[in-house]
């Protein structure tokens, strides 16, 4: 496993596994019909990425390039340009990661593999062993980051063993995490021990001294066939694997205790170190939830500013959930990878704005400010520079613009809130000049009170040069020209 620099992709299932750099990683697997093929995963933050705003969307794109040689003579180019998805949220395209997979098949043999990403100085290198097939042996492990149920019929190259699992990546660990998932495959017990026989498989961390820890070692039984899947999780904790030195150990017996192989997978914890030149306070600041309910609210009060990937999670994954430690490594993760060098204090200052959305907005969503489209706003765009507000007037809806000189890369941008039923009631987004947000060309119309609605005004001329400041609507004129 190589590591060039970068963030972690978020996906379905996050556990707290960490690491702040793009690596990449070549992972061996066998086919039943005794063929073999290599998965060459890498993965690449977008800000590493060649980005492009075009009409108010967002573009990554990198070109990525496989090589393979054998006795010093080139075997297999495999050149791929690789696009991330289009958004229009800043925050996601600069901020995401993308995870892809080169899958290669080969016959026996070494080879070394060389892998390209453009925009990027390093090249990686690295020697490559198919051995001859029919023998029982293990797979390459893969540590899972996230991980979903397949659907028959759309399998891709994350589809294994019925499940769409997401690798890590990288052999270092989050101090963070209490567990940690892991996937394998066993070729060919069934010439040992017989098919559908079981068999013994014993798999756990190794402590400092270089042993199996025995709280963190586990047996199964399982029944033999020609591949087996192994898709297990394993306890962890501040010293075991250790922060240098520690080794998954997966060891295959007969039932009788007779080993039949044996693979060491290395792996250590992540540290500030390894990312920053600051030491990063690693304080367990989700650990005071211990209500999955309160955890949950909290979580979404986060969706103002989550990606879209993230908001699935919350919505979906997390609704119904009352698996507490997911929540809370979620949480950990969300906040160590917006602000490395300080999460808990990036944490402590997002909290304290949630309880001043909370006590500005929330008296019409049960006191829960991040529900409110001001409260969105103001989460995700931070505090406007300038707030005008009209709420008493009787030629228009309750209304109230904020304008932002600067916010998330952008330069002055606005967003127009009104009442459309002119009752005590929660402010709605009208329109906004933020990309992704709310756009209405008729809102100045939308605007006018029901008993002005049909008068005619300026404003419809306005529309083909709608930065008119001689305008005689007045929410159109401060709209433009904030005061």
């Amino acid at each position: 496993m190589k590591r060039l620099s970068g963030i972690i992709l978020c996906f379905h299932f996050i556990q707290g596994l960490l690491a702040q750099t793009t690596g990449i990683e070549i992972l061996r697997y066998q086919l039943p019909d005794e063929g073999a093929y290599i998965d060459v995963c890498i993965e690449i933050p977008a800000n590493e990425m060649k980005i492009e705003l075009i009409d108010s969307v967002w573009h990554s794109s990198a070109e990525i390039a496989v090589i393979l040689e054998q006795d010093g003579e080139t075997f297999l180019v495999r050149k791929t340009h690789l696009t991330g998805p289009e958004t229009k949220d800043s925050t996601e395209a600069w901020s995401s990661t993308h995870i892809h997979i080169e899958r290669i098949k080969l016959d026996p043999g070494n080879y070394i593999t060389t892998v390209l990403i453009g925009g990027l100085d390093s090249e990686i290198r690295e020697n490559v062993l198919i051995p001859v097939s029919g023998t029982p042996m293990i797979s390459d492990i893969m540590l899972v980051e996230a991980y979903t149920k397949s659907i028959t019929g759309e399998e891709n190259k994350f589809s294994r063993s019925g499940l769409n699992l997401v690798p890590l990546v990288d052999t270092r660990i989050s101090p963070l995490a209490n567990r940690v998932k892991f996937y394998a495959e066993l070729y060919n017990i069934d010439q040992v021990v017989g098919q559908d026989s079981l068999f013994l498989i014993k798999f756990g961390f190794t402590g400092s001294d270089g042993r199996l820890s025995p709280n963190h070692t586990r047996y199964l039984r399982l029944k033999a066939g020609v591949v087996t899947p192994v898709f297990e999780t394993l306890p962890i904790d501040g010293s075991v694997p250790p922060t240098d030195g520690g080794i998954l150990k997966i060891e295959i017996s007969t039932k009788d205790g007779h080993l039949i192989t044996s693979l060491d997978y290395p792996v250590s914890r992540w540290s500030a170190t390894d990312a920053i030149a600051n030491e990063v306070p690693l304080l367990n600041f989700a650990a005071q939830w211990n209500d999955v309910h309160k955890l949950y609210r909290h979580l979404e009060d986060h969706l103002p500013i989550a990606t879209p990937s993230q908001q699935n999670t919350i919505l979906n994954t997390f609704k119904n959930s009352d698996d507490l430690d997911m929540m809370r490594g979620f949480l950990e993760y969300f906040w160590i990878s917006r602000n490395p060098e300080n999460p808990l204090k990036a944490w402590q200052n997002y909290s304290h704005e949630v309880m001043v959305v909370d006590s500005v907005y929330g008296n019409c969503r049960s006191n829960h400010g991040a529900d409110t489209d001001q409260g969105y706003v103001y989460l995700k765009y931070g505090r406007p520079n300038t707030v005008v507000q009209r709420l008493n007037g009787t030629d228009y809806y309750p209304y109230e613009i904020w304008h932002y000189h600067h916010t998330l890369g952008l330069s002055n941008r606005r967003v127009l809130f009104y009442a459309p039923h002119v009752v005590a009631e929660c402010l709605e987004i009208l329109q906004s000049d933020l990309p992704g947000e709310i756009r209405n060309e008729d809102w100045i119309e939308i605007l006018k009170s029901r008993e002005n609605r049909l008068r005619v005004t300026e404003t419809q001329l306005n529309r083909l040069n709608p930065k008119d400041t001689f305008s005689r609507e007045e929410p159109e004129d401060l709209y433009y020209n904030p005061r």
